[in-house]
């Protein structure tokens, strides 16, 4: 009891809260999942602010107070009931932790993984920032500024409102997160970024450089899929073979010498597509494939010219395949052209993502 005597006195005000695109629902049961650092805290204190702090119960599964006390659901009930707690809120939780929920009024479960409760529940998923909530954080800057600097911070809400540098940000984001073993495998899921991989093959070129057992290997990888932290995604041509896409652009830059400007730049476009929930593809090293059937394809400094000669020489390859458009997204490159009817568009990235947001 003196621990949730603890959390019932927790200050949970939260200031300079920048508004994302997501709000919490008016419903009873809510969880509220995503990855790691991707805002769900801070949401849900900006939407307990609606309330009287002593009507809410708070508890955070992450503190350090719960190294050496347990907590038992009808202790929860009871304090709920003594208390008159309109609102509680599960950060951090590991399902099925409680054997039953606690009955209260209005319950939101906060997680880093998806759980099925059930059709009583309202699930939201929270994503890391995509370009227009990033840009949205910025105070000032052009257009083209504010995607420069997109590309260097990358996602995670925190680095788009902070001045301190990225670099140490991402250290510390690392090691409160993750234990040693993972921040490893980290490092090798960033090396296989943007590439045709096996599971098998991230644990060879794993074991080659640290020792890990493959039974464990496995199961961090589906940790870190059910995690949002990669996504395999499946080849257009090939359904046995599956690109692996890590979740931010600038971590991965940040965990490996292997992601160029190239690799970047696709990996931007990917998680822009996942982010505006648009079905699509890996096209080979092409690009992405649309279920529109719309080729999107990374050009950041191609002239109309190269572009125009790589249509006319891949053109017989996209008809095969029913290619309705190409889209070819670039740094600032604007042009437009049609061969045989089908439609070629370069735009730049910062405007490409705004049409995506309208599908």
């Amino acid at each position: 009891m003196q621990l949730l005597e603890y959390f019932y006195d927790r200050n949970n005000d939260i200031v300079n809260y920048h508004q994302r695109k997501f709000n919490l629902p008016e419903a009873d049961k809510i969880l509220l999942y995503g990855s790691p650092a991707s805002g769900k805290t801070s949401l849900v204190l900006d939407y307990l602010m609606n309330y009287d702090p002593e009507s809410i119960l708070y508890i955070d599964f992450q503190d350090p107070k719960f190294q050496f006390r347990d907590m038992m659901e009808e202790d929860v009930e009871g304090f709920v009931e003594a208390n008159e707690v309109e609102v509680l809120v599960l950060d951090h939780y590991e399902h099925e932790y409680f054997e039953e929920l606690p009955k209260v009024e209005k319950l939101i479960i906060v997680s880093n993984t998806y759980y099925n409760y059930g059709e009583s529940f309202y699930y939201l998923h929270l994503p890391l920032l995509d370009y227009e909530e990033f840009f949205s954080f910025q105070k000032r800057g052009t257009e083209r500024q504010v995607f420069n600097l997109f590309l260097r911070q990358g996602t995670l809400p925190q680095l788009a409102i902070t001045t301190t540098p990225k670099e140490q940000l991402f250290l510390n984001f690392i090691k409160s997160h993750f234990n040693k073993s993972e921040q490893k495998l980290l490092a090798v899921l960033a090396h296989f970024n943007g590439a045709t991989v096996t599971t098998h093959q991230i644990y060879t070129h794993a074991k080659e450089r640290y020792k890990i057992s493959k039974d464990l290997i496995y199961k961090q990888i589906k940790n870190f899929q059910k995690q949002g932290i990669i996504t395999f995604i499946e080849e257009f041509k090939s359904t046995k073979q599956k690109k692996l896409l890590f979740f931010d652009f600038a971590l991965a830059k940040y965990l490996t010498l292997t992601q160029g400007f190239q690799r970047q730049f696709e990996t931007m476009i990917a998680l822009s597509l996942a982010k505006h929930n648009i079905p699509f593809k890996a096209f080979g090293t092409s690009g992405y494939l649309t279920h529109l059937n719309h080729l999107i394809i990374p050009a950041p400094f191609e002239s109309e010219e190269i572009f125009w000669k790589k249509a006319h020489n891949r053109f017989a390859s996209y008809k095969k395949e029913n290619i309705e458009k190409i889209v070819a997204v670039t740094i600032n490159a604007h042009y437009e052209f049609e061969i045989e009817n089908v439609e070629f568009e370069a735009l730049p990235f910062y405007e490409w993502v705004v049409i995506n947001d309208e599908e």
